[in-house]
């Protein structure tokens, strides 16, 4: 098992499709509920996941950072997942992809898209330095979508409500 090479294949095969207008709308409708239910700010067209990290996983990187680090927002991983399906169905559409999560919304879960073979396509978990190992071990026994199925996401919980 590999992550999806995004350093390698974002020119190419990623940036052609980040205009896609339904790649955008799934993007800005999913991440509002996230932005929204954690701190009522507003996801809007046009801004980037990044902006509302409040994580400091990036302060050990030398150099310039990844592009795709710009749809990566730590523990954010299901309100992303949907956007990173649609994207990958677009980079690579002649592979199957689809989304397999565990332990739905809670904090310790994770969600991630699968070509049903050796690879996955997961911005977060590649960008964050987790291992293919560990993220494979936290999707075992979870939940596997059909093929293209979109998984449904609801507000994240506000910051105020953590316990």
């Amino acid at each position: 098992m590999r992550y999806y090479d995004f350093k390698r294949h974002w020119t190419k095969r990623i940036m052609p499709h980040l205009g896609d207008e339904e790649l955008n709308k799934i993007l800005v409708k999913d991440f509002n509920k996230y932005t929204w239910g954690r701190w009522r700010e507003r996801f809007l067209p046009g801004m980037f996941p990044c902006a509302f990290e409040s994580c400091d996983w990036r302060w050990k990187h030398r150099g310039r950072e990844p592009r795709y680090w710009d749809y990566v927002k730590h523990a954010a991983c299901h309100w992303l997942v949907n956007f990173a399906l649609r994207l990958a169905m677009l980079a690579e559409p002649k592979r199957i992809w689809r989304i397999v999560t565990c332990n739905g919304h809670l904090a310790d879960g994770h969600s991630a898209v699968w070509d049903g073979r050796n690879t996955l396509f997961d911005l977060q978990f590649s960008a964050l330095g987790v291992t293919v190992r560990k993220c494979c071990e936290m999707l075992k026994g979870g939940t596997q979508l059909n093929p293209g199925q979109y998984l449904k996401v609801y507000l994240a919980q506000h910051y105020t409500s953590e316990t």
